[in-house]
């Protein structure tokens, strides 16, 4: 905060000073003109001109108007040799021509030459004051212009990292769903895993409650056809198929089962039970 104001008191005071630098150069460059005019004047008055005032316009304004010129060419970066030339002649020969005007003494023609000389250095030293302030706005307007597009890009970055912010939060985000789905996923295979074991295991436990249901069902069915060979005799095996409710397939092979362990035996007309 001290920084500031102090920078903005010293920008104060080169206010100040530019600008009284200037009036007085300018009152520097009035003074010099009016006594160089004075002298031009009477000094075209007396060789014939036919409107003496207008003689001291014409060379001073020279002066003048190749100096801007010479302004404009510099503030664009162009070469100013000519111009310069042009203001260096006009000089001389208002200087030339006051000199002239003088009394033949040397301090008299010092004096004479002063104003001319003077109106140069003080034009020039004021257009120089002007071209300093140009280049010095102009460089002022480079640096806003930098500062604004510094600003544009701080802002942008800004934005950039709010965005990026932002993308990896929904990055982090997609990283803990996907681990979720993951740990989702491990779970159901293990319940899918699990289940299968069970039905593997019921499917097992379902098949041997099964083959013990048929086992019984074929011992109840063999004990009943021996039963039924017991009490009746030389009975076919589709009657025995039609009262067990099977196929002849099957008393066939009820039939021979028993056969083999000697429950029954076949005789020429069909099979007895072994008593």
């Amino acid at each position: 905060m001290g920084t500031f104001i102090v920078s903005q008191s010293l920008s104060t005071h080169n206010k100040i000073i530019a600008w009284l630098t200037g009036i007085l150069t300018l009152l520097l460059a009035s003074f010099s003109f009016v006594l160089s005019f004075n002298a031009l004047t009477d000094l075209a008055a007396n060789h014939g001109i036919t409107i003496p005032i207008l003689f001291p316009l014409v060379v001073e304004a020279g002066v003048i108007i190749f100096s801007l010129n010479a302004l404009y060419r510099s503030l664009h970066s162009e070469n100013t040799r000519w111009q310069w030339c042009l203001i260096i002649g006009s000089s001389l020969l208002a200087g030339t021509f006051n000199v002239l005007h003088a009394e033949p003494v040397l301090i008299s023609q010092v004096m004479s030459a002063m104003p001319s000389l003077f109106l140069l250095l003080s034009f020039e030293t004021f257009l120089g004051q002007i071209k300093h302030a140009v280049k010095r706005s102009n460089l002022v307007q480079s640096i806003l212009r930098l500062n604004t597009q510094r600003q544009e890009l701080d802002r942008l970055v800004e934005n950039k990292q709010q965005e990026l912010d932002t993308l990896t939060a929904e990055a982090n985000q997609l990283n803990t769903q996907i681990e979720q789905a993951k740990t989702t996923l491990s779970q159901l295979q293990q319940e899918i895993a699990t289940a299968e074991r069970v039905q593997s295991s019921s499917i097992v436990h379902a098949q041997g409650i099964k083959a013990e249901q048929d086992a019984v069902t074929i011992e109840q069915r063999r004990q009943a056809l021996v039963d039924i060979l017991r009490s009746e005799e030389q009975v076919g095996p589709s009657a025995l198929a039609e009262r067990l409710n099977t196929s002849r397939t099957t008393v066939y092979n009820d039939l021979n089962a028993l056969c083999k362990e000697g429950v029954i035996y076949k005789n020429g007309d069909g099979w007895e039970v072994v008593q």
